[in-house]
């Protein structure tokens, strides 16, 4: 049986019902008592269990680095939840340093049963939109969420990972398309901000981040986030077919299953040298690409 370590059980407990659907031990930590995870810190999980086939770092964004390096020396493959780490620099060095571990940024929605069905509809297409937008879902504003320096950035690093994953494995040129636009707006402040869908909102802290982004690939592809549009909710891929008509597909959350696709795919390629190399050369490239927004 495999043992997988889950640190931080926010959706840390989506992974462990799907890794005990894989028939793998499950051992959590989160440092909050209240949730009840098998150790508080992970030094104590890494004393008691010590080595882990898997890992899956689910903690705040400013945390990554550090549990994933913690972690490395006795972990075959770790999974870091988006946005990865801070930069592409560090995401370059955290793989560097620890050459004996796999490192992948979840990127689940590339594993979507349908998927083969959405790259022919993308063939075909002369248009594909791929949108998150939310009407009032700023997570937790005041809180680590809208706070660059612990967040590195708002849906710049929230959503547009998964939109930019989707890009990729939509588009077999997607190395080849150039960055034909790009923005990223601040549009609302934290007293503007009565209510959220998304978490609770403190008064007193900071939101210095990206609420809103684009970026568009060619003539052909555009990648549009928002946390807090006020007028519609949308969240879908908008395939613009040649003769103008329009198909659609709704994203909604990205189902468990590509969850568990994702992470027996990277287990069965373990040994796989052109497996991680694809992974290092996408996740290097996100992470390049939101941090120049």
């Amino acid at each position: 049986m495999k043992t997988s370590l889950i640190v931080g059980m926010g959706i840390g407990n989506l992974y462990a019902k799907v890794l005990k659907n894989l028939g793998h031990g499950v051992v959590t930590v989160d440092s909050d008592p209240g949730k009840g995870a098998d150790f508080l810190t992970v030094e104590d999980a890494i004393a008691k269990c010590y080595m882990f086939d898997t890992a899956h770092i689910c903690t705040p964004n400013f945390t990554h680095f550090e549990l994933a390096a913690k972690l490395a020396p006795c972990t075959k493959m770790i999974f870091i939840e988006k946005p990865g780490v801070a930069t592409s620099l560090t995401w370059a060095k955290l793989i560097g340093t620890f050459p004996q571990t796999r490192f992948m940024m979840v990127k689940n929605n590339m594993w979507r049963s349908n998927i083969v069905d959405l790259q022919k509809l993308a063939n075909k297409a002369k248009i594909v939109n791929i949108r998150w937008i939310r009407k009032n879902c700023i997570p937790s504003p005041g809180s680590w969420f809208t706070t660059r320096k612990l967040a590195f950035g708002g849906v710049s690093r929230d959503l547009m990972p998964h939109l930019l994953s989707l890009y990729i494995a939509l588009n077999p040129s997607w190395r080849k398309e150039s960055v034909n636009g790009k923005s990223s707006q601040m549009k609302w402040r934290l007293e503007d901000i009565t209510s959220t869908d998304y978490g609770t909102i403190n008064p007193n802290g900071t939101y210095d981040i990206d609420d809103v982004c684009h970026i568009d690939f060619g003539n052909k592809w555009g990648c549009y986030a928002d946390w807090r549009n006020m007028d519609t909710e949308d969240s879908s891929i908008e395939f613009i077919m040649q003769d103008n008509s329009v198909e659609r597909f709704e994203l909604g959350w990205c189902p468990a299953d590509a969850y568990e696709s994702m992470i027996q795919d990277a287990i069965n390629n373990e040994d796989n040298y052109e497996f991680w190399l694809r992974q290092y050369d996408i996740d290097l490239w996100i992470h390049e690409r939101i941090e120049e927004l």
